[in-house]
């Protein structure tokens, strides 16, 4: 028994050697099959290419995106947004291009960083002021236009205000001009005859040299309003009425052009003229700078929007940026005066509208909503506080809000309709 028993050990260590060996071979088959180019080898990654941004650079015109991958499918998003190659960004702002390629379960990413900023040494600022919670006419109207230039500023004024609750404050407009250091106008427009947008005329222009005062000749059995036309005509240098469209830069053939266009003028006689009469008689101002546009209401409404439509019509369609009539009332939008169709939008196709509202009256909820609804960047004083506007005459421009910047604007909280 003792003497057999290494030849058993030796037998099994033979078989083990065996079982091990082909076992070894096995596996050196199946690594060779796995290995072999047979299309189950991990594809290599895709490599993309960007074209038309760099990052880290910033670009003073427009730019065009092409992406493409050499092999597989890629996505892109643009600051969270679904980006096509080929589009053209001209927005004023900071960019995060983002592209995502796959090819089968291999993937890559490419991220480029760049902004777009305004050209020139020349831009537009418009200035829509923030004056509160004015009950009276629905909130109140201030909008400061400048000619930045680098020999430079040059301002126009439409409307003064008041500001606060009932438009108590009359000086609010005039402390705000002599805190941005404006001590001359070359332009001051009243829209039309109501408190809410005259009352701070007079502090203005003891305060400011106005060259030009332009005005819609409204008849009004008004004491103050009849004094603040008669003050304004004589401090001004110049008083104007337009019966006609009136075209000026605003400082020189290089600024911003500025026309004033003449008012539906039905009412304009009546002394009894209730508000909406009086909201129709607005003058309507059209802003040009190069490739950009913004058209300015007052107050207007069906009729006032209906005679620059019909009238006016090269003036006023596809503009950039809609100043909204009536401080986002529906009668400033809607066909009916209510809700439905909306051919003043329809003409005007603005990509951007600003709303001066107290936040309580007014914005109406079916104007809002339809400003929504379109995908017009709408900006409203009663949720954005005070809005700077600033402007390329390459058509570029970009809105900041004193607040609530990522907020959408919102109806006034007894706005029921």
């Amino acid at each position: 028994m003792s003497g057999s028993a290494p030849l058993r050990i030796s037998s099994c260590y033979r078989d083990l050697r065996l079982i091990a060996g082909v076992a070894s071979t096995l596996a050196a088959l199946v690594f060779m099959a796995c290995s072999s180019d047979n299309g189950t080898a991990p594809p290599p990654a895709p490599v993309i290419t960007v074209t038309g941004v760099e990052d880290g650079v910033t670009y003073t015109e427009p730019v065009t995106i092409e992406i493409s991958v050499d092999q597989g499918v890629y996505e892109a998003t643009l600051n969270g947004q679904d980006f096509l190659s080929g589009t053209r960004v001209s927005d004023v702002g900071a960019y995060r291009l983002v592209v995502d390629g796959r090819n089968g379960e291999a993937t890559s990413r490419e991220e480029v960083m760049f902004g777009i900023t305004l050209a020139g040494d020349r831009i537009l600022i418009v200035r829509m002021l923030d004056l509160g919670p004015n009950e009276s006419g629905g909130g109140g109207d201030a909008m400061l236009l400048t000619d930045s230039t680098s020999a430079g500023m040059f301002h126009v004024l439409i409307d003064a205000g008041p500001a606060g609750v009932d438009g108590a404050d009359s000086t609010a407009v005039a402390q705000r001009l002599a805190e941005m250091g404006v001590d001359t106008l070359e332009a001051l427009v009243l829209t039309h005859a109501h408190s809410d947008h005259f009352y701070g005329i007079p502090p203005v222009m003891r305060d400011v040299h106005v060259r030009r005062f332009f005005h819609n000749g409204q008849v009004r059995n008004f004491e103050r309003y009849n004094a603040t036309i008669a003050f304004a005509e004589a401090t001004a240098d110049t008083a104007f009425v337009p019966t006609t469209p009136v075209i000026r830069g605003i400082k020189d053939p290089g600024s911003p052009i500025m026309t004033v266009l003449s008012p539906f003028s039905a009412f304009l006689g009546l002394s009894g003229a209730d508000n909406s009469m009086i909201n129709e008689g607005s003058l309507g101002t059209l802003i040009v700078f190069g490739e950009f546009n913004m058209f300015v209401t007052g107050d207007g409404e069906l009729e006032a929007n209906n005679r620059w439509r019909n009238t006016f019509p090269t003036l006023t369609s596809g503009v950039d940026v809609l100043k909204v009539g009536h401080h986002g009332a529906n009668d400033a939008i809607f066909n009916s005066g209510s809700s439905g169709a909306s051919i003043w939008l329809d003409h005007t196709r603005p990509e951007a509208a600003l709303v001066t509202a107290n936040g309580i009256s007014h914005p109406r909820q079916g104007a809002t909503a339809e400003l929504l609804s379109r995908g017009i960047e709408t900006w409203c004083t009663n949720v954005h506080g005070d809005l700077v506007l600033r402007a390329s005459s390459a058509g570029q421009y970009f809105v900041t809000a004193q607040r609530n910047e990522d907020q959408p604007c919102e109806p006034g909280s007894a706005a029921d309709t």
